[in-house]
């Protein structure tokens, strides 16, 4: 039976609780982070889209959810672009409001999706309602380069015996839990009876009984510890770089990558790991000598694997041109060079300008030249005798099947480097480690991050910090990781969930089509 809307809740009511579920949405996340609202916090948005007669109607509404959400979640961008994208105060408020709105379609088309199928389906449709916002996600996460920041799942990392669904199915499969709660709720405001009760405590108890078991089939870790020494190198942005300068940050560098006061080389069978961020100190490793050598020395006056961050050029096929990469490189103890990754998943306005025909007012927050290019795939490094590890750059953290693909091709432990500082004193630092850490939980590996300003850490598989150093300091970390060599269902699959709701969504609003053309026929 289809059930009528809520005829007493006026347009402006609907408008309120729309808005409502976007401050609630944006409250899971941090700097707020209370992610037990997960559970309810679009539950709101369900109940006012609900057999929504109007489209349009149900369209706006979730565009004002995702407007509210994400001007709270990201309203860092705009400090960005004014500050290291040469845009004025009003510039940057425009093109960062179009992005907001831009994003906010995703969940303008989960409102109209679930309104168009809820008036043929009735309460029916809010058990469609957890498929229909995963290919949203799974939408918003491609289309257009895709910027797949603070996905509902995200919220549950600190759920650590429930966020291991994701070693099945991804960021996604927490995607899909929270929203099921959150259509059950609905489901009982429009429908309060014995039957909508009894199906909201029947999925709590699954969901209690899923996080149960997930604990108790909690793996040892078993493989010797390895070391690691992760330098937070705390560069200011505004640095001026002359020669003096350079020479300067670079011995300190040195100095925080040597462990204790000793520059003896250590045991070939004892090697340490040395990490140094993504920073944004004008590095060359190819094009520089003394740089080159200063790092080699490091290598192999510490015995250690040394890896670093650099800005690569390359000739232009057939041109003069010089193209710049943003890249990686792995020094054996032995000063030799073991593998560089450049970096895939560029960062829209930061790396490059997307559609640069119609953003062509917009200036890159790099400083160097001309737009980055991308790589074309991925590197897994061997360290030691039989041990391997990949590396991705920043940005790449919150691309979940591009992180999968190193530790399906082989890559024992997960390293990321990053350079949060052009994120400011906002929330997104603490936002881009939450999502870092549902990678060590997808692909049950340990992740090792090295961050200029901070948050550096070591995460262990199942997505717990370790230890880490707090932000804005100076400093070295020593700590101990392990490495893990099997794969989880999530690193052979991938998206498999995603793309199992999308077809899900089409295929309902395709059947809710040909059933209307049958009646009216």
């Amino acid at each position: 039976m289809i059930l009528p809307r809520f005829p007493h809740l006026t347009l402006l009511s609907r408008l309120l609780l729309a808005g409502f579920a976007g401050l609630l949405n944006y409250a899971v996340f941090p700097n707020v982070g209370l992610w037990v609202l997960v559970w309810v916090c679009l539950t709101p948005l369900l109940v006012v889209t609900y057999q929504e007669r109007s489209g349009w109607r149900a369209l706006c509404l979730g565009l004002l959810t995702g407007v509210v959400f994400f001007t709270g979640t990201c309203h860092w961008i705009s400090n960005v672009l004014r500050a290291y994208g040469g845009l004025s105060e009003l510039g940057a408020g425009l093109l960062f409001l179009l992005l907001a709105l831009h994003l906010s379609l995703f969940y303008g088309i989960f409102s109209w999706t679930l309104a168009c199928i809820s008036r043929r389906c009735g309460l029916q449709a809010l058990w469609i309602a957890p498929a229909i916002w995963v290919a949203t996600e799974y939408l918003r996460a491609h289309v257009l380069t895709g910027f797949p920041w603070c996905l509902l799942g995200y919220g549950l990392i600190d759920a650590e015996r429930l966020a291991q669904v994701a070693t099945v199915t991804g960021v996604y499969g927490l995607s899909f839990l929270a929203m099921s709660m959150n259509a059950s709720l609905a489901a009982l405001l429009l429908a309060p009876s014995k039957r909508t009760l009894f199906q909201l405590g029947a999925l709590i108890l699954a969901l209690s009984g899923l996080s149960w078991t997930l604990g108790l089939t909690r793996p040892e870790l078993s493989e010797p510890p390895r070391q690691v020494r992760i330098v937070q190198a705390n560069i200011d942005l505004e640095q001026s770089w002359a020669a003096s300068s350079k020479a300067a940050v670079l011995d300190e560098l040195a100095r925080l990558s040597r462990a204790g006061e000793s520059d003896q080389k250590i045991d070939a069978n004892s090697w340490r790991l040395i990490l140094w961020p993504e920073t944004p100190t004008p590095f060359y490793f190819n094009h520089d000598q003394d740089f080159r050598h200063k790092v080699e020395q490091i290598a192999f006056s510490t015995g250690s694997y040394l890896l670093f961050g650099f800005v690569d050029f390359r000739s232009a096929q057939g041109g003069k041109e010089r193209i710049p990469y943003n890249s990686v490189a792995l020094l054996s103890p032995e000063a030799k060079t073991v593998s560089q990754y450049d970096k895939i998943h560029l960062v829209p306005f930061g790396e490059y300008v997307p559609y640069a025909s119609l953003f062509f007012f917009v200036e890159k927050i790099s400083t160097e030249a001309g737009n980055f290019s991308p790589g074309e795939r991925v590197v897994v490094s061997p360290v030691g005798t039989s041990e391997s590890l990949g590396t991705f750059i920043c940005y790449e953290a919150v691309v979940p099947d591009l992180v999968r693909l190193f530790a399906r091709d082989g890559a024992q432990v997960l390293v990321n480097v990053t350079n949060d500082a052009w994120f400011g004193e906002s929330a997104a630092p603490f936002q881009h480690l939450a999502m870092a850490r549902m990678r060590s939980v997808e692909n049950r590996r340990y992740l090792l991050r090295a961050a200029n300003n901070g948050i550096s850490a070591v995460i262990d598989p199942f997505g717990k910090v370790v230890s880490s150093i707090p932000r804005n300091q100076r400093a070295a970390l020593e700590s101990v990781f392990q490495f893990r060599k099997e794969l989880t269902l999530y690193t052979r699959w991938g998206d498999w969930l995603a793309w199992s709701c999308l077809a899900v969504s089409a295929g309902s609003l395709v059947w809710v089509g040909a059933w209307g053309r049958r009646e009216e026929i």
